[in-house]
């Protein structure tokens, strides 16, 4: 302590520091000056308290000591007056920081374009306040809610699912009406599905079905087979009951069904299918040859037919699948074309085999109200004499799509096959084919074939087609009234 008031008392005011400059008359004042003023200011570092070394983080929170105000004072007056009287320098400073006289401060000079920059505490603190006033003033985003995981039950989430798929009370009208568009939607593609699901599962049955039954004929056959098949047969099953004079060839087809009368035909067509019998046209309309249901049912020939000797008129009646199964071939014959790719009918009964060429083809109708009270009868099997037999070819041929240049006598035999048509509600297709004759050539000229430009409908087919009828008032043909002769139109 003693040392430093000795200092103390040896350090000159700033007014005495001038009077001894102001006194001193030599030469080389500048130099002295200089040289004095340096030892005065490294005298006035001496005294100074030596600036606070940088706070460490134990230390940031005291407060930095200040030097003694007196020696602040002398020195700052000093530094004051030579820099007053220093030269101005435009040298670029490569120093971090700079003292700025008029500020009385350290400023910071680092930045791109070396410029002052205010670091001054009410600059910090205008943009401390300005942050703070546009925080304050932007809407506060409020943080989402973090609930507690929650668990429903089943009966909750059903009835959740329930409300979002089908139309209820909290719905809007619109909201009501598009899910129960969107309902019908999913329940109507749901059915189609479904429908074409099952329909392509029975029609794979059905086909596959029919070449298992197609397998069980024996093709190969003649005199000295028939004996050898007869042999195996009878000793596999000794107690079937087989009708006399039937064929081999359907030996074991018929063991396995005996409503078995006969195969039929068409070449160039699907049609190649048995054909049963029953005391009914109605027990094979939905159940297969092996006793199943089916929606396809078995072709049947008419229960009044004789399947050994064949009627007059022998009839066979067969669905019109939409896969092309049964009878649905027989559509081809509505045209001319179809006629010539198939002008024959196969048909063997268990007896013996038949060709038919083919005579006619006509649309008819199966209920009276779609012709006026008048259902045209193509069922009759025996006409009671060729007269009538011939009076209904004629019936016939009023009716039929196109001529085909076959000829029908009194005697001949005719076979008619029946199924589905849709020009109108219940239409029915029918195919006329006329009986090989004796020693007649299978060969047909099917060129001859022509078209009908006026065949008689029933007046169903004209009311669909916005047509008149030009044979409202022609006669009725019936098997238990005469024919009578059209009336001029």
């Amino acid at each position: 302590m003693a040392k430093h008031d000795e200092q103390q008392n040896d350090v000159l005011s700033f007014d005495e520091l001038k009077k001894k400059l102001a006194s001193d008359e030599k030469p080389n004042s500048n130099t002295q000056d200089v040289d004095t003023v340096e030892a005065l200011l490294s005298s006035l570092r001496e005294t100074e308290t030596p600036p606070p070394a940088a706070p460490t983080p134990a230390d940031s929170a005291e407060a930095p000591k200040a030097p003694p105000q007196e020696s602040r004072s002398i020195y700052d007056d000093v530094l004051r007056s030579v820099m007053e009287t220093a030269p101005e320098t435009k040298t670029q400073t490569g120093r971090k920081s700079k003292f700025l006289a008029e500020g009385d401060q350290f400023v910071d000079v680092t930045d791109s374009y070396h410029e002052y920059a205010d670091l001054s505490g009410a600059a910090l603190q205008d943009d401390a306040e300005k942050s703070a006033a546009s925080t304050e003033s932007a809407p506060t985003a409020e943080k989402p809610h973090k609930s507690k995981k929650e668990y429903r039950t089943f009966n909750e989430i059903f009835k959740s699912a329930f409300l979002k798929i089908f139309p209820n009370k909290h719905d809007t009208v619109g909201e009501g009406i598009r899910k129960a568009v969107t309902d019908l939607a999913v329940v109507t593609l749901a059915a189609c599905l479904v429908y074409f699901g099952v329909y392509g599962v029975q029609s794979y049955q059905a086909n596959k079905q029919n070449q298992e039954i197609k397998g069980q004929i024996i093709d190969d056959t003649g005199t000295s087979a028939d004996a050898d098949v007869w042999a195996e047969f009878l000793s596999k099953y000794p107690n079937i009951h087989l009708p006399e004079g039937m064929m081999a060839k359907y030996a074991y087809l018929y063991a396995i069904n005996q409503d078995l009368v006969g195969w039929i035909k068409i070449p160039n067509s699907l049609v190649d299918v048995q054909v049963v019998q029953t005391g009914d046209n109605a027990t094979y309309l939905k159940k297969d040859f092996y006793g199943n249901y089916s929606r396809y049912g078995c072709p049947c020939m008419d229960y009044r037919n004789d399947p050994k000797y064949l009627n007059k008129n022998t009839i066979i009646y067969g669905h019109h699948m939409s896969d092309g199964l049964v009878f649905a071939d027989l559509k081809k014959y509505k045209t001319v074309e179809g006629y010539q790719e198939s002008p024959v009918i196969e048909f063997d009964t268990l007896y013996r085999s038949y060709k038919f060429k083919i005579y006619a083809v006509l649309i008819t109708n199966s209920k009276e109200a779609d012709d006026n009270g008048y259902i045209f009868n193509y069922t009759v099997t025996d006409f009671g004499s060729n007269d009538k037999f011939m009076e209904y070819i004629a019936a016939v041929d009023e009716r039929k799509l196109y001529t085909t240049g076959v000829d029908i006598q009194p005697t001949d035999k005719i076979l008619t096959l029946q199924t589905c048509t849709y020009e109108f509600s219940d239409a029915r297709l029918v195919v006329i084919g006329r009986m090989l004759r004796e020693n007649e050539s299978t060969v047909i000229d099917t060129s001859l074939a022509t078209v009908n430009e006026n065949p008689r409908y029933p007046q169903a087919y004209y009311d669909k087609k916005g047509m008149q009828n030009p044979y409202a008032d022609a006669p009725k043909w019936s098997v238990n009234s005469p024919l009578e002769e059209p009336q001029a139109q």
